[in-house]
């Protein structure tokens, strides 16, 4: 399914590291830290590994250079594989918060990158249709996507010699986010001309052209995006959906009223406290949405309201890139000593950022269950801690005004529903969380820490360290030596003759001569100098 392709073999410590790896993963031991040295090619060793496993890859980096740079190396490495790059796509954002000290309302501005957007989307098509994927991803990926199963049921096939209904069609493209072409088309748009059908893929740099003959499809085309130059026909045209956060709006009226539920007891709650401004804010604030999601099916924000579109109980953990892997998959956690203190902060950060925002009426408390991953939901959707531990996350209860909103929005919005009677206390919430998060666990997953520098978390869960220490090349770290912090520079002074004559063509850049006994004299002097004075405070 993998294939490594490289005009090199490993080298130095990298067989070694490969082996002992590979033997630990077949020992049933799933959570390895490699412990390697700058410059000894733990990219290449990884790569080995993939092709030894033969499992759908998942790689988390902390820094988007590096994941640009390990996503770049890995295509290298696997050109016949589906290499993807799984990053924020937003070029500019600037989230909403609220600054009470300042009264300060900061409003959502975001600037999407389309060829990132596509890179996502591309990533989530790949999982869901084949097995050798490799994922390279940053922390954004513990933030939450739509369903799968969604994602999937949703996707347009187009087949040559099969029938089809163009009005159909066109709603189903409209449904998936794809919008018609106004003079010119462009990524994501489709525009009918007669029998000619043109879509733009959201997941490919292409252009699919199909040709119809009445209702039937007799020729389909894959032309470049740019010059529209015809690449090859092709058999079947795969259209994913054009969003990754594409809605179910077949309950959109029960949907916008269990919203205007939650806010009416809000506005209550406000009320009966004395705050009035709160309470109007919200009021409006939410108005405004549900008629601009009812016109339009999309409000700026929309993201606060994920619980009721997801369908998800409160409390329960959102779908993230990990639901759209299998139970049996390769997750590597790069620079793990500054990837993991992110994974675990980011949930912190935003639940501080939202709770300002309820609780000043410009976002419903509902909004708190629109976050990342916690970490501790991830290591146990990844078995690595058990789900009887995890703490229910009572983040809207801590707030005052929150509380008590919060469990009649509960009792209210799913009174018609069979999960009712799990929500009713703290016990029955926290049994349904376990529920969710058994459901979501991977049972065979495997990891490798990578870090020159592992933290104690890394070395305390690995089942087995392993060193790669030596380079391919067989070189060591040059011998170095370190003075001490003395002030005292003849021992500095004493070294340079050393090393002038070792490497005479650094003469260039020393002083000259002359200049250098006049500096020899003004440290002879200094030294008289303090001698001077030590004499003088001993006295």
């Amino acid at each position: 399914m993998f294939n490594l392709q490289s005009s090199y073999q490993p080298a130095g410590d990298q067989p070694k590291a490969i082996k002992q790896i590979a033997d630990s993963f077949s020992e049933w031991k799933n959570k390895i830290t490699l412990l390697w040295a700058t410059g000894t090619g733990k990219t290449f060793t990884i790569a080995n590994i993939i092709k030894e496993v033969q499992k759908p890859t998942l790689v988390i980096s902390h820094n988007k250079t590096l994941a640009a740079q390990l996503a770049t190396e890995f295509k290298a490495f696997f050109p016949e594989n589906a290499v993807h790059y799984f990053i924020s796509y937003f070029d500019y954002y600037q989230p909403e918060s609220y600054l009470p000290s300042s009264w300060t309302y900061i409003e959502k501005e975001a600037t999407v990158n389309q060829e990132i957007e596509m890179y996502r989307l591309a990533t989530m098509a790949s999982l869901l249709s084949r097995k050798d994927v490799i994922v390279v991803a940053s922390a954004s990926s513990l933030y939450g996507l739509w369903q799968s199963r969604f994602f999937e049921e949703n996707c347009l096939q187009l087949y040559v010699w099969k029938k089809y209904d163009f009005n159909e069609i066109k709603r189903q493209l409209l449904h998936m986010q794809y919008k018609p072409v106004h003079w010119k088309i462009e990524a994501w748009m489709f525009e009918m001309k007669g029998d000619i059908l043109d879509i733009f893929s959201s997941t490919e740099k292409c252009l699919y052209r199909c040709f119809f003959d009445e209702e039937t499809i007799e020729r389909i085309e894959q032309r470049d995006s740019l010059t529209y130059e015809l690449k090859w026909p092709v058999q079947k045209a795969m259209l994913w959906p054009a969003t990754q956060y594409l809605q179910d709006t077949s309950d959109l009226e029960l949907i916008l009223q269990q919203i205007n539920t939650e806010k009416e007891l809000r506005v209550k709650e406000f009320e009966k406290l004395g705050m009035l401004v709160e309470a109007e804010r919200i009021k409006k604030k939410v108005e405004y949405d549900i008629r601009m999601i009812r016109e339009t099916g999309f409000v700026n924000g929309i993201e606060n309201y994920s619980l009721y579109f997801d369908q998800r109980l409160p409390w329960e953990p959102p779908n993230t890139i990990f639901d759209y892997f299998p139970d049996d998959f390769l997750l590597i956690i790069d620079e793990s000593h500054m990837t993991i203190p992110q994974l675990r902060a980011m949930a912190q950060w935003d639940r501080a950022r939202k709770n300002n925002l309820i609780r000043y009426g410009f976002r419903l408390p509902s909004a708190i269950d629109h976050r990342p991953l916690r970490f501790e939901e991830l290591e146990a959707t990844l078995q690595r801690k058990d789900i009887n531990e995890i703490k229910l996350d009572e983040a809207a209860a801590d707030l005052d005004l929150v509380s008590s909103v919060h469990k009649q929005v509960v009792e209210e919005q799913w009174k018609n529903n069979t999960k009712e009677s799990k929500l009713i206390n703290h016990e029955a919430r926290k049994t349904n969380q376990q529920e969710t998060l058994s459901r979501k666990t991977k049972k065979n997953v495997k990891s490798i820490f990578l870090s020159a520098t592992p933290a104690e978390y890394e070395l305390e869960l690995s089942d087995q360290i392993v060193e790669q220490i030596i380079r391919p090349t067989g070189l060591l770290d040059p011998i170095t030596f370190v003075y001490p912090k003395s002030g005292d520079y003849w021992i500095l002074l004493d070294s340079l003759p050393k090393l002038l004559n070792k490497k005479s063509y650094l003469n260039e850049f020393m002083i000259s001569e002359e200049k250098s006994s006049e500096d020899q004299h003004k440290l002879n002097l200094e030294e008289i100098f303090w001698s001077e004075e030590k004499e003088k405070n001993v006295e």
